[in-house]
C-alpha cells in the first residue's frame, strides 16, 4: 500500500485498539479548570477525539477531562457491532453499558457528545470490518447486514442521544476502492438516517469524508479530479459536510498548503462545514513523509482556526489532545506527533494557540468572520 494512503487509513485503525480501555471515572475526581473568557466569540465547538495517550482506562478518561477543560465536544468512535444486530441477536449488556458510559462521561463534564460508527475496515476501506464469519466478504447490499447497520445506528441514537452522529468515516476512500460496496453503503446510510431521526430527531447525521482523498491529492496515488459529485447522492439526508483532514501527510510544511484550501469548499456546497478530525504532525515523518516541526504544527492550527471562523463551522475536533504514546511501531508511529501535547502531557508550541481559542466565548450564532491575510499570521 502506498505510504500516504496507508497513513490516512491507519488513523482509523487506532479506534479498534481502544476497546478495553474505555472506562471513565466518577466526576467527583474530574480536575476542573477555571477557564477565563477572552477574545471574540466563535461559532464552533472545540474538542478532541477519544484517542488517548496510552491504552489504559485512566488515559482514556483523561481525554474526556482534557476536552472538558479545553473545549466543549468529544468524538467517540467505534466499529459497527454486527454481532449484536444481525438476525437472531440483540444488543449485549456490554454494548449498552459502553454506550451509556460514553453518554454519561460527556454529560457529567458538560461536553457535547459526537459519535461515529464505522462499517468499513480502516486498514482496507473497500471491505466491511469485523463481520461475523457467516457474512465474510459481503457488502451492505446483503439484507441482513444492511438491517444490522440501520439497527445499530438507531440504537446509538436512542441510547446515547448524541448531538452529532457520523454514519461511516472517510467513506469516499471506499468509493475509490470498491465502488459497488460504496453504492450499497449509500442505500444503507439513507435508511439509517431515517432511523436515527425517528429515534433522536435533534441529532445531526452525516457521513465523514477524507478531505485529501476527496481532492485527489494524496502523494504516491494516481491523482484524480475532486470528487465533489459524491455529495449529490445523499440529497437532503446529510445535515452537514464533515471532513477528516491531515495535510501534513500531503504537504511538507504548513506554509505550502494552498490559499483557500478549506474555504473553497463553500463553492461546492451550502451545507455547514465541520472538522470531524484534523491534525498536523509536529515532527518529521518516517520515509521523508514531511518536514514538519512544532512551529509548523502551530502555523497550521492558526490557519485552521481562522478558516473555522470564516466558515462559521459547527465544530472543530483535533485528532488527539496528547500524542498517542503507544503508537511507536510502524505504521502507527507516523501518528505519534499529531497531539498538541506530548505523551507526557507537556505542551507543544501549538497548545497556546488552542488554549487561547478555547478561551474565546462559544456562541453558535456568531456569523462567519473575514479571514486574516496569510501575511499577518505569526511566522
Amino acid at each position: 500500500m502506498h505510504r500516504a494512503s496507508r497513513l490516512i487509513l491507519i488513523v482509523g485503525c487506532l479506534a479498534t485498539l481502544l476497546i478495553g480501555c474505555r472506562t471513565e471515572r466518577d466526576t467527583a475526581t474530574v480536575p476542573r479548570r477555571d477557564r477565563p473568557t477572552a477574545g471574540a466569540p466563535r461559532a464552533f465547538l472545540m474538542g478532541f477525539t477519544d484517542t488517548p495517550a496510552a491504552l489504559t482506562p485512566d488515559a482514556y478518561t483523561a481525554t474526556f477531562d482534557l476536552a472538558s477543560n479545553y473545549g466543549e465536544i468529544i468524538l467517540v468512535q467505534r466499529a459497527v457491532a454486527w454481532s449484536d444486530f444481525v438476525p437472531g441477536s440483540k444488543p449485549s449488556d456490554a454494548l449498552r453499558e459502553q454506550t451509556l458510559r460514553a453518554r454519561g462521561a460527556a454529560s457529567e463534564r458538560g461536553l457535547t457528545l459526537a459519535m461515529a460508527i464505522d462499517p468499513f475496515d480502516p486498514a482496507a476501506r473497500g471491505r466491511l470490518q469485523g463481520l461475523p464469519q457467516k457474512y465474510a466478504g459481503k457488502t451492505l447490499a446483503d439484507a441482513d447486514l444492511r438491517k444490522a447497520f440501520v439497527a445499530d445506528a438507531a440504537f446509538v441514537a436512542r441510547t446515547a442521544k448524541p448531538a452529532y452522529l457520523a454514519l461511516g468515516l472517510e467513506v469516499n476512500t471506499t468509493f475509490e476502492r470498491n465502488p459497488d460496496g460504496y453504492r450499497a453503503f449509500i442505500e444503507a446510510y439513507k435508511e439509517a438516517y431515517d432511523a436515527v431521526k425517528a429515534a433522536s430527531p435533534e441529532t445531526k447525521v452525516f457521513p465523514g469524508f477524507q478531505y485529501e482523498e476527496l481532492l485527489g491529492i494524496l502523494p504516491d496515488l494516481p491523482p484524480h479530479p475532486p470528487r465533489w459529485q459524491l455529495l449529490e447522492a445523499y440529497g437532503a439526508k446529510m445535515d452537514l459536510l464533515a471532513i477528516t483532514t491531515y495535510p501534513s501527510f500531503v504537504y511538507e510544511v504548513a506554509r505550502k498548503i494552498p490559499p483557500g484550501y478549506y474555504l473553497d469548499i463553500t463553492k461546492q456546497t451550502k451545507l455547514p462545514v465541520a472538522f470531524l478530525s484534523a491534525g498536523f504532525s509536529a515532527a518529521p515523518g518516517r520515509d521523508n513523509l514531511n518536514s514538519s516541526t512544532p512551529p509548523e504544527q502551530r502555523r497550521y492550527l492558526q490557519r485552521l482556526i481562522e478558516d473555522a471562523d470564516a466558515l462559521a463551522s459547527p465544530f472543530l475536533i483535533w485528532y488527539a489532545g496528547r500524542d498517542p504514546g503507544f503508537a511507536q511501531s510502524p505504521p502507527f508511529d507516523l501518528l505519534g506527533s499529531l497531539g498538541l501535547r506530548d505523551s507526557h502531557d507537556q505542551a507543544k508550541e501549538a497548545w497556546g494557540v488552542w488554549e487561547a481559542a478555547t478561551n474565546r466565548p462559544y456562541d453558535p450564532q456568531t456569523p462567519p468572520r473575514t479571514p486574516t491575510p496569510a501575511a499577518t499570521v505569526a511566522p
